[in-house]
């Protein structure tokens, strides 16, 4: 059985962006994501201007940003907490297509739970998904979301710090 433990790395080094442009610059990946058109330009020119081995800080503006890495420490993907009114918003990838359908993701988002229930001490996370997306969908369900509303590009997910604490005992 393969172990589908995964860690939250709050460093992101050089080569974890390039990864991160590569995931971005694929279709699949990126299907139901919605960052910007030139993310990947802008990471680039990140990278080349600040010249530096360790770019944590750059990822972290306006929330906090994590790569998830397997127990074997290979990068698989991202996970970033964006701080809103009343609590925090997740929004996870897991770039690495050799690792779709392990359970990586869920695990992910767990760990992310963590972090803004613990650390952050929020009330509640949400995640909006794209009607489309079946495999977030389940992910995020799986961890104890339920769905909040309609918008109109997404489904809201949303998940209350007492509903995981009963979740995790």
């Amino acid at each position: 059985m393969a172990d589908n433990s995964v860690n939250l790395r709050r460093e992101v080094f050089e080569e974890d962006a390039w990864k991160i442009i590569d995931w971005l610059k694929d279709e699949e990946v990126k299907q139901y994501l919605n960052e910007r058109q030139n993310v990947c330009k802008s990471i680039e020119q990140v990278i080349y201007r600040i010249n530096m081995p360790i770019l944590t800080h750059l990822f972290n503006q306006n929330g906090s940003f994590f790569m998830i890495t397997t127990v074997k420490k290979e990068t698989v993907g991202f996970l970033r907490l964006v701080p809103k009114e009343n609590g925090a918003e997740m929004v996870i990838v897991i770039g690495d297509k050799e690792n779709w359908g392990k359970g990586l993701g869920t695990n992910a988002i767990f760990e992310g739970l963590k972090h803004a229930f613990f650390e952050w001490r929020v009330d509640e996370v949400i995640a909006k998904i794209n009607f489309e997306n079946e495999r977030s969908k389940r992910a995020f369900k799986r961890v104890g979301f339920t769905k909040d509303k309609e918008l109109p590009k997404e489904i809201q997910y949303t998940i209350s710090m007492d509903k995981f604490l009963k979740l995790a005992s």
